[in-house]
Formats: structure tokens, C-alpha cells, sequence
């Protein structure tokens, strides 16, 4: 019985030796698959060791070279008596010839006085002045392409108006800029009736400009703002076309025959583009200086200068 039990036992140990079962001990292809795994996490281990040992330099970020800045030319240094733009206002054609309306105060004291028209800058010479209604007649060598006719009545209460010109010099622009309104009163401040009071905006710079009825007939010359220091708004005035006739007339200024229709806003934009200028006047510096500190300088003068 012993006999036959071993021979059992060796023929299932001989069995299992021709399967390849060996039970709890692993075979060749586990053994190699074992060492594979640890050589790999060693490895691993190894290079994260290396790296951090030895790690890689940084690249060197290409120098960007800023472009110099350009420098602002340093202002120029002015002398006492050079002729310098002191301050501006506006005027307007009243001939084919070259003949120009303003007010007194903004040719008054000028050194020169320089028309701009269609973009060149031409001067022009004094003809005529009333300092008490605040006028002056100017002539340029100047061709305009339109001229602005004068009425032959003074505008009525109420009426509507129209301003041109350039007001504020050319800091807000270079382009013409109008305003409509009406006339408020007939009269002017204290009473001087050789002017008429519109609400139609006018600011410094204006001043010189034709006042127009929708005929495109210059009814008034834009001379004052009053009340703008003392906190009151659209209070301005215009001198009166009688007041303006009866000074051309003393000078031998004849006008062109006024309109009888009235024009479209197209016409009345051209008549304002063509027969409205801006104009300037240079002084000496020492000149400026001096009217500047005068209470009753009406001028307007640029703000590098104020």
C-alpha cells in the first residue's frame, strides 16, 4: 500500500514538471520581467536625481533694443522784439476786390496783420477805423469767390440771425463754424442803440464776423460777449448794418446790392466758406505783454501768451 501511494505522488510531481507548474516559485519569463521593471524605476530614479543635481540653463531671452524716443525740439527762445501771433479774430469780403470788415479792437495795435484764404496766409493793409462803433476796413490782395452783400434795413425784433466765423481761434479747428439765433433786443449794452443783442452763440475769436438773415445779407458785425464773467450766457451783440453803412460810405466803400431771395442752406454755406477769413495779428512780444495786463484789453489773445 506505502508502495503504491509513492508511486502516485511521483507521477502528479512528474506531471506538473512537464506543464511547467512549479507552483509558488517563478519561472525564467517571471524573473526577467521582474529585473525589467526595477532597471526601469531605477532609471527613472536616477535621471529625476541627475536633473535635479544638474539643472538645465536657462535660454537667454534676445535683448529687445527700444528705439530712442524722439526728443520734442526745445521751444525757441523769443526776444522782446520779435513779431510774434499775438491773437486772432475774424472777418469778412465785403468787394471782389479784396476788401474786408472787422472790428477796430481785433486789427488794433497789430504790427501786421495777416489774411488766411483757401489755405495761404496774405497780408493786408489798414484803409479805414472807428474806434466808437468798434470798426475797421482792411484791404488784402485777395480775389475772393464770394463777397457778402449789406442789408439795407436793420434786423427786426425776433428775426433770425446767423453768425459766422472762428471763434476760439483755430484751437478747437481750423474750419469756419456758425451759429443761428435771433435778435433779442435792439439796443446794445448801456443802451447803445448803433447795436442790436442776438442769442446766437459768439465767443472770443468771433469777433469781426458778419451777422447774416437767412437772404444771406449781413444784418450786423459780431463786436462783444458780456456778462460770461459775471455767470450770464448768451448775451451778445452785434453792431447794427445802418451803423456799418453809414462808416463805408464816410471811407468811399460802396457794397454790393443786396439779395432779394432767400438762399438754401447749401448757398448760405458757400457765401459763409468763401467770404469769411480768419485773421491774425502778430505783435512784438513787449507789445503783448503790455496790452495783457490792460484792464480793457478786448483782444483775444492765444494762451501761450496769457
Amino acid at each position: 500500500m506505502k508502495k503504491l501511494l509513492g508511486i502516485v505522488v511521483l507521477g502528479l510531481l512528474l506531471s506538473g514538471c512537464e506543464t511547467g507548474y512549479y507552483g509558488m516559485y517563478p519561472s525564467d519569463g517571471d524573473f526577467s520581467s521582474a529585473e525589467q521593471d526595477a532597471n526601469n524605476q531605477k532609471a527613472i530614479l536616477e535621471a529625476q536625481e541627475y536633473n535635479k543635481n544638474n539643472p538645465k540653463p536657462k535660454k537667454k531671452e534676445p535683448k529687445v533694443t527700444e528705439k530712442p524716443k524722439k526728443q520734442k525740439p526745445k521751444p525757441k527762445k523769443v526776444k522782446p522784439q520779435d513779431l510774434v501771433p499775438a491773437a486772432s479774430g475774424t472777418g469778412f469780403f465785403v468787394s471782389m476786390q479784396g476788401d474786408i470788415i472787422t472790428n477796430h479792437h481785433v486789427i488794433e495795435g497789430c504790427d501786421a496783420i495777416k489774411v488766411s484764404y483757401e489755405g495761404k496766409e496774405i497780408k493786408a493793409n489798414t484803409l479805414a477805423v472807428d474806434k466808437k462803433n468798434d470798426l475797421a476796413i482792411i484791404k488784402s490782395n485777395i480775389s475772393p469767390r464770394s463777397a457778402y452783400s449789406v442789408a439795407t434795413q436793420d434786423a427786426g425784433l425776433l428775426e433770425d440771425v446767423i453768425i459766422a466765423g472762428y471763434p476760439l481761434g483755430k484751437k478747437v479747428s481750423a474750419a469756419i463754424k456758425t451759429s443761428k439765433g435771433s435778435v433779442t433786443a435792439l439796443a446794445g449794452y448801456g443802451d447803445n442803440y448803433s447795436e442790436f443783442q442776438t442769442d446766437a452763440a459768439l465767443n472770443q475769436g468771433n469777433s469781426g464776423g458778419p451777422i447774416m438773415d437767412q437772404k444771406g445779407n449781413v444784418v450786423g458785425v459780431a463786436v462783444a460777449n458780456f456778462g460770461k464773467k459775471e455767470g450770464v450766457e448768451s448775451f451778445n451783440f452785434g453792431i447794427k448794418s445802418s451803423t456799418l453803412k453809414t462808416f463805408a460810405s464816410s471811407n468811399g466803400l460802396k457794397f454790393l446790392p443786396p439779395n432779394r431771395r432767400e438762399m438754401s442752406n447749401q448757398e448760405l454755406g458757400k457765401l459763409i466758406t468763401n467770404g469769411t477769413v480768419y485773421l491774425e495779428c502778430w505783435m512784438t512780444v513787449a507789445k503783448i505783454r503790455q496790452l495783457i495786463t490792460q484792464e480793457n484789453n478786448r483782444k483775444a489773445f492765444f494762451s501761450e501768451h496769457q
